[in-house]
């Protein structure tokens, strides 16, 4: 992951224009550089092309749903350490435990303050550096 100094890369799927504005404006305000996929197969594609330092993807998409979609993300060498936070407004326990079994890292429920985001990513960071860090 970047230092604190450097602009994180994140890619944000959802498939509601409004959903993606506003973590897009939470993002950008905290000066990272953002990205939005409207589908699974349109997330897919873009993380073939593009480095990202983590995807937050919902989890309700019609077609292919957010489980699938990071299953799929999983299943490619490129994508297999890329930290994928689900968002949603459904946080049962099941629920929670089918996105960390699709291959998940963590799950942010919808709706979300910018503190929280910034716990999350803080969170990430750590636990992707390796214990040297």
């Amino acid at each position: 992951m970047p230092s604190m100094t450097e602009r994180r890369n994140i890619l944000v799927v959802d498939d509601d224009e409004i959903n993606r504005m506003v973590v897009r404006v939470l993002m950008e305000r905290r000066n990272y550089r953002v990205m939005e996929a409207a589908s699974g197969p349109e997330a897919l594609d873009m993380v073939k092309d593009e480095t990202f330092d983590v995807v937050l993807m919902d989890l309700s998409m019609p077609g292919m749903d957010g489980l699938e979609t990071t299953r799929r993300i999983r299943s490619d060498a490129a994508g297999s350490q890329l930290p994928v936070v689900a968002l949603t407004a459904h946080t049962s326990h099941k629920e929670q435990q089918m996105c960390l079994e699709a291959g998940m890292n963590a799950v942010l429920r919808k709706p979300f303050d910018s503190e929280q985001v910034d716990r999350l990513l803080g969170l990430l960071d750590h636990s992707t550096q390796g214990p040297d860090a």
